[in-house]
């Protein structure tokens, strides 16, 4: 014999295998690049969380902002983009931040893991600012 086959054969998988491979390496490496980005602008605050959601808040509507620690699970269901309506929070880990309460009495909680300097620049644009956070915050 001089080494020619008499049979060869190449399989793959069905196509939609792939695409479903293809969706989750997709997915993860949203997942892994998906960030919250808080920004104090003079005339508004701008909260973007990754690609998939972004808000502004003209400091005109803004009433009142509170640093607090508080239970994400218990009081808003998680990380995340959470809450509908009138009461909203945008928080990717920990359990402190800073509550916006608008004009009209709804609140936005932007989680931080820098809720006084978060205060302090809020205070530079004209928020009224109260501080509730612990004398002592840990960093993560």
């Amino acid at each position: 014999m001089n080494g020619s086959a008499f049979f060869e054969e190449q399989q793959w998988f069905s196509p939609w295998l792939y695409l479903l491979i293809g969706a989750i390496v997709l997915l993860l490496a949203a997942l892994l690049t998906l960030h919250q980005t808080t920004l104090v602008q003079p005339d508004a605050v701008v909260v973007r969380f990754g690609f998939l959601y972004q808000t502004r808040i003209p400091v005109a509507d803004i009433r009142q902002a509170e640093g607090l620690v508080y239970r994400p699970i218990r009081e808003y269901g998680g990380w995340g983009i959470r809450g509908l309506g009138r009461r909203r929070a945008l928080n990717t880990r920990g359990n402190k931040g800073v509550l916006l309460t608008r004009n009209d009495g709804s609140t936005l909680l932007i989680g931080s893991q820098k809720p006084r300097e978060l205060l302090s620049a809020l205070a530079h644009v004209g928020v009224a600012t109260v501080d509730h956070l612990p004398a002592e915050t840990r960093e993560f």
